[in-house]
């Protein structure tokens, strides 16, 4: 498979440094679906587990933030990393740093009973200095689509909130068994998925997005590339010619993406008009509104295994 050449100018223009950090939000919000896990109780620090209530939380990650008020804990939040921006009310929230480095002093003032963290997320210096500090950190590091339900449970259970965080997690179960019936039998449908487009970026099938994908019968036409976001070539796109062509990253560039695709009449997608523009906030993140949006991205693969369905 052809690799893009991603060496930058020698001289960067403000534009082209905009550009790097678009693509550098988008990584981390791709990196953030596939990283923060269950296998985190041995992790836990041995006062969290201590029979008292959790009533101060921080949260280092927004995906974090979300499943904490899905467990019907957000009142208990105190700080919050950048980008902690759903539900609307998180807006709300003072923050304690963004991906890049946390205010420690700050977090230290907030004085948390508990810290979430995602392990690929957090810094290795941030990591250490919140233990030697002692602080109540919880470091998660999902792998799975079913490990979201099981961790706003989690939440749930060491905050008192088993009733919200129960019903939620069943619901949610509930809709993943429910897609992976409907489409277990269903005929294969190849996929590309766009996440940026200098240089062109995509998802594995370890990713997020990528198990997203296989659950409605899709095949992730990069499926078994190593990396969780690989670099990929446009001619590699084209020699795979996928079905259906989804594309994610920021509104502002979704049309221009069309139309490029939409250039090439003889690939499948666009000579069949099964190019989908997706709600990128919907997907990025590895929360409740990943699963409630699976349904609708399963109806537009499912566009595909009917050739003559104009795209909506």
């Amino acid at each position: 498979m052809a690799v893009m050449d991603v060496t930058p100018p020698a001289k960067l223009s403000n534009a082209y440094k905009l550009r790097l950090l678009a693509a550098g939000l988008l990584l981390v919000a791709l990196v953030s679906l596939t990283s923060f896990s269950t296998t985190a109780a041995a992790q836990i620090d041995a006062e969290i587990t201590a029979e008292r209530p959790i009533t101060r939380i921080i949260s280092l990650a927004p995906s974090l933030t979300e499943l904490i008020y899905s467990a019907g804990a957000g009142d208990y939040l105190v700080g919050a990393v950048s980008y902690s921006d759903y539900p609307p009310e998180a807006q709300r929230i003072p923050r304690v740093g963004d991906f890049n480095a946390l205010n420690i002093e700050r977090i230290i003032k907030l004085k948390p009973d508990l810290i979430l963290s995602w392990q690929s997320g957090t810094s290795a210096r941030d990591t250490q200095r919140l233990k030697q500090l002692g602080l109540p950190l919880l470091i998660h590091d999902t792998q799975q689509l079913d490990d979201i339900p099981k961790l706003i449970a989690e939440i749930g259970q060491l905050t008192g909130q088993q009733d919200t965080a129960n019903t939620e997690t069943e619901r949610l179960r509930y809709q993943l068994n429910t897609l992976r019936q409907k489409y277990e039998h269903a005929s294969a449908v190849s996929v590309f998925y766009q996440v940026w487009h200098q240089p062109l970026i995509t998802v594995n099938g370890a990713q997020f997005m990528g198990q997203a994908i296989a659950i409605c019968g899709g095949v992730n036409i990069f499926a078994d590339q190593m990396a969780l976001a690989p670099h990929v070539s446009r001619e590699a796109v084209i020699n795979e010619n996928p079905d259906v062509i989804l594309l994610g990253g920021k509104t502002a560039n979704q049309q221009a993406w069309l139309s490029q695709w939409q250039t090439l009449p003889f690939l499948a997608a666009s000579q069949n008009q099964h190019i989908y523009l997706l709600d990128s906030d919907q997907y990025q993140r590895p929360t409740a509104r990943l699963i409630d949006s699976l349904d609708a991205l399963c109806q537009l693969i499912d566009h595909a295994r009917q050739p003559t369905h104009a795209n909506p």
